[in-house]
């Protein structure tokens, strides 16, 4: 259009005070935010291939340690570029420390996130798979104590029960042998 415009005025078609007037300032801004623009996604282009490139020798370097028997320094070397270790953190009331691990070809590598459903219940369990018992109500702490209770009971009656079978066993025979009494009771009696 500016070249159209010039033409126009060099040919005379245009007089000079409407060629002067003409927004050319505003292509001109134009033009160089084109400009701008276009350096900006060459960059961006060029970022690209090289991080493709990158990624296509990591694929490689994966490709052919697929199936390895033996971790060994020669490996670690193969895969890891290096390990910035930062100072730790105790602030939270547990030692924390960070790792930045930066792999060769594809630089730093970053854990995904846990989403927080996955994470909850790994929380709220301990190792029998039970709820931890601060992270419950009350009222779950109180079923939780009368079922820890009436399963403890049950277990030391048996084991009583079961002491009492291997004493009466051991004295069946006897003149020491066990013989319940009227009211159900076991009792020993020396029989004669």
């Amino acid at each position: 259009m500016i070249k159209r415009l010039y033409e126009s005025y060099a040919a005379d078609k245009i007089p000079e005070k409407h060629f002067s007037e003409l927004p050319l300032k505003g292509y001109d801004t134009e033009q160089a935010g084109l400009d701008t623009e276009i350096e900006k996604l060459q960059g961006e282009i060029d970022r690209y291939n090289t991080d493709s490139v990158r990624a296509d020798k990591f694929i490689e370097l994966v490709k052919r340690h697929t199936e390895f028997t033996e971790f060994s320094a020669f490996l670690l070397n193969e895969f890891v570029e290096r390990i910035i270790v930062h100072e730790a953190d105790k602030s939270s009331g547990k030692r924390e420390q960070k790792l930045d691990i930066y792999l060769n070809y594809i630089g730093k590598f970053e854990l995904p996130e846990l989403e927080e459903e996955q994470e909850e219940p790994q929380k709220l369990t301990g190792s029998k798979g039970r709820k931890l018992r601060h992270y419950m109500t009350e009222e779950e702490k109180q079923q939780t104590r009368e079922k820890d209770h009436y399963y403890y009971t049950r277990k030391v009656a048996a084991k009583k029960a079961a002491e009492a079978a291997e004493r009466a066993a051991i004295l069946q025979g006897t003149v020491y042998e066990i013989q319940p009494d009227q009211s159900g009771e076991s009792e020993v009696k020396k029989t004669a």
